[in-house]
């Protein structure tokens, strides 16, 4: 897969983020404020999931497949670590500071 299919779905990476925030406050309050079984709560997570699942392999595949004159190995190695260990949240922060910022230079 090369750096320009990754840049196709990169959008992804903040609507995994900004799903995950809305379903995690939904589900709080929900579970907060009523009675609901907690299957019910966690049925509508599953697109989610899946969204959140590709979402990192696309964060994954970009970190690796990305030229050493955007990425030094030392910052591909720290977001390596970030994503894996902080998932989700470390989405959209990847996103605004790598992908965006190299938009232009990754088309050509």
């Amino acid at each position: 897969m090369n750096i320009q299919g990754i840049n196709g779905l990169t959008w992804l990476l903040p609507t995994a983020t900004i799903a995950s925030v809305i379903y995690f406050a939904g589900a709080l309050t929900l579970g907060l404020t009523t009675d609901i079984a907690i299957w019910a709560l966690l049925l509508p997570a599953l697109p989610g999931v899946l969204v959140t699942w590709l979402a990192l392999i696309v964060a994954f595949v970009d970190v690796t497949q990305r030229p050493k004159t955007q990425l030094s190995e030392e910052a591909r190695l720290v977001w390596l670590l970030v994503l894996a260990l902080l998932n989700v949240f470390a989405l959209l922060p990847y996103w605004l500071v790598v992908i965006r910022r190299h938009r232009d230079t990754a088309a050509g």
